[in-house]
């Protein structure tokens, strides 16, 4: 038997019955194999090493071809759920259902939504969403894009007046759209009426075109994404029609008169789904390198034993310990993400049905907490999985790079993550504030808050035995213990610098607490996932699963407290020995889990076309792929290639005075 069949016989569960609970439900799980089996069987949708490092022209129009392949032959409902992590490229075109569409249903009238998001389902026309400008990004309130209303032909004139006010970033926008969602400041008689919504044509959909008034183009080569059209747009006082901005919650009549209907924070639900999206691409992206790493790690052998024979080196207890947590943050990540996304679904559910925006905070403290370190850890995590795999790794062929460009935009795309880090740490402050006058915390996210101030002056250390760290839910009393801390913590140096010294809120949280209000964040996003982890554990009901996600999830707990070691000491929640045993329990964990590393990571069942890796993929034998992908496969090795070269070759040759040939 080979080293995986050996491996896959010491599992403990059903990894089926596991990828079933991961893709939730079998049905799901079906539709995610028939999807990955169309892309692997058809010629122009698998993926194909040759086209490894081929230039960025020939990569848009290569995806481009398989997104007209994809709709051709898929479901619309499977491109969308499944698609984004099979290729190592974006599809072009997905803009127009990812974020143009979500956002016309979200925020446009019936009639706009028949006007634009009918004929975007259809793909007769092609949309894209376009926030940042070339100044502005996370600070949306000061972008410089103007809209202004014209009272005598009922139309908007958009407007860029500045260099710094030229649109930047936006996706499938340099060549691809047809239409734009941008955001522009609305003036009505001179006076500004804050951000709002607009969809502007800015190509003609039969000639494609770029419209009058309309400068446009691609931004150039990125890090990653060179399969995506990031574009630069400009307006020279471009008329739109009235109903061209957006106005389910907001409305200019046609004398000029500006009303808001709800909250106007209503913009950012549709903002919360998107921002959702990267949640669950991250941990699967990570999923797939730690397919790859840990198929490798077993296969591959260095150093003899005592007895002469070579060691696989997943035997290594350094190599478990590089990569086993990270099967455990991967878990984590994944568990997390699945429950914010329902929260954004029910949360946008509210607003549509009832118009109650009851639970507009309390996602975007969830959401943007996780958003930033899930992408955060799982890029990090990436980078130690390609240096686990050695030398190897490095090549594109173990297909971990690409993995890495992929989530390397994530942690600035849709909110940068410091940026939101710190928002979520301002808004902990505010919701101290509440508590500490109605005596309840706001809602179960920061349930901590309720009895922050008790911590401080009846402090009960949760891990007062190696027996407790090994107990769920005291483990989750020392992360909550790390999280009350900060916040109280924060919340006494915030009145200090308001009270003694005068300082505003604004002025406080900006110059003062910066470094605070992250780890308030920070301490909240492993709260909450752990929480979220340890009720996802309790409720399975296969044994064996049941045991092995219970134990992933104490790790994943015992490695965050391992991380805050330095709080929870100086805090006096843990002392020095009891940090000796969380890490002899972390360790006895580790150990325990080597067995089932391969089922944990196999569950996510991405096939060999999916995982795109030399060394990686489930049959092994990752030097003979490697080579015949470098031999036979690499546009380099080809004849044609060396007749087309090797005249500039003899000039080189023949460049030197000492050349003699």
């Amino acid at each position: 038997m080979s080293a995986l069949e050996i491996a896959r016989k010491k599992i403990s569960f059903d990894v089926n019955k596991l990828s079933h609970f991961i893709w939730e439900g079998e049905e799901r799980f079906k539709r995610f194999m028939a999807f990955q089996k169309l892309c692997g069987s058809d010629p122009l949708l698998r993926n194909n090493p040759k086209d490894i490092g081929i230039g960025r022209a020939e990569t848009y129009e290569l995806y481009a071809r398989k997104m007209k392949k994809l709709l051709e032959v898929a479901d619309l409902r499977d491109i969308k759920e499944f698609a984004t992590l099979i290729y190592p490229e974006a599809l072009v075109s997905s803009l127009n259902y990812e974020m143009f569409m979500p956002t016309i249903m979200n925020l446009g009238t019936e009639e706009q939504v028949k006007l634009f998001y009918e004929p975007a389902s259809r793909w007769e026309i092609l949309g894209c969403y376009s926030q940042t400008e070339l100044a502005h990004g996370s600070d949306i309130n000061r972008i410089e894009t103007t809209a202004t209303y014209d009272k005598q032909t009922k139309s908007f004139i958009i407007n860029t007046p500045s260099l710094k006010a030229t649109k930047w970033w936006g996706s499938d926008m340099g060549i691809t759209a047809t239409h734009v969602v941008t955001q522009a400041q609305l003036f009505i008689d001179g006076k500004r009426c804050g951000v709002q919504n607009f969809v502007v044509q800015i190509r003609d959909v039969k000639t494609h075109q770029t419209l009058p008034g309309i400068l446009v183009g691609d931004i150039g080569a990125k890090f990653g994404y060179n399969s995506k059209d990031n574009g630069y747009l400009r307006f020279d006082n471009v008329r739109i029609p009235k109903v061209n901005m957006l106005s389910k919650y907001v409305n200019v009549s046609d004398d000029g008169q500006f009303t808001k209907t709800g909250d106007d924070k209503v913009w950012h639900a549709t903002m919360q789904l998107m921002r959702q999206h990267f949640l669950d691409s991250v941990w699967k992206c990570l999923g797939i390198g730690l397919t790859i790493v840990i198929r490798y790690s077993l296969q591959r052998k260095q150093f003899k034993d005592s007895l002469g024979q070579e060691i696989p080196i997943f035997d290594y207890q350094l190599q478990q310990h590089k990569l086993i947590p990270l099967i455990a943050e991967m878990y984590g990540c994944m568990l997390g993400s699945k429950k914010v996304f329902a929260m954004a679904q029910d949360n946008v559910a509210r607003i549509k049905q009832k118009n109650d925006f009851s639970k507009m905070m309390e996602v975007h403290v969830v959401l943007s907490a996780s958003k930033a370190y899930y992408t955060w850890n799982c890029f990090f995590a990436l980078e130690k999985v390609r240096q686990c795999a050695g030398g190897h790794g490095y090549s594109y062929y173990s297909g971990i790079p690409p993995l890495i460009t992929e989530m390397s935009p994530c942690v600035v795309a849709e909110g940068d993550n410091t940026v939101l880090s710190l928002s979520v740490g301002k808004v902990l402050l505010m919701y101290l504030n509440k508590a500490m006058q109605s005596g309840k915390a706001p809602n179960t996210t920061c349930d901590y808050l309720e009895d922050v101030f008790n911590y401080l002056t009846e402090l009960k250390q949760p891990l007062v035995s190696k027996e407790c760290t090994r107990d769920l839910n005291k483990v989750l009393a020392a992360l909550r213990y790390n999280v009350a801390f900060n916040v109280a913590n924060a919340g006494q140096k915030l009145q200090t610098l308001m009270g003694d010294k005068g300082l505003t809120f604004k002025e406080a949280t900006d110059k003062h607490l910066g470094i605070l209000l992250q780890e308030i964040a920070h301490t909240q996003s492993n709260y909450w996932t752990y929480r979220t982890f340890l009720e996802e554990a309790n409720a399975l009901t296969d044994p064996n699963i049941k045991s092995a996600l219970t134990q992933l999830c104490l790790l994943y707990g015992l490695n965050k407290i391992l991380e805050q070691q330095g709080q929870l000491f100086e805090y006096g929640v843990l002392s020095g020995p009891q940090f000796v045993w969380v890490r002899e329990t972390r360790d006895e964990l580790i150990s325990n889990l080597k067995d089932n590393a391969l089922g944990l990571v196999e569950a996510i069942a991405y096939d060999d076309n999916s995982v795109r890796s030399a060394i990686g993929d489930s049959q092994g034998n990752p030097y003979e792929k490697l080579y015949h992908w470098a031999k036979d496969l690499n546009p380099l090795n080809e004849p044609e290639f060396h007749e087309q070269v090797f005249k500039t070759i003899k000039t080189i040759r023949t460049a030197s005075p000492h050349a003699k040939l």
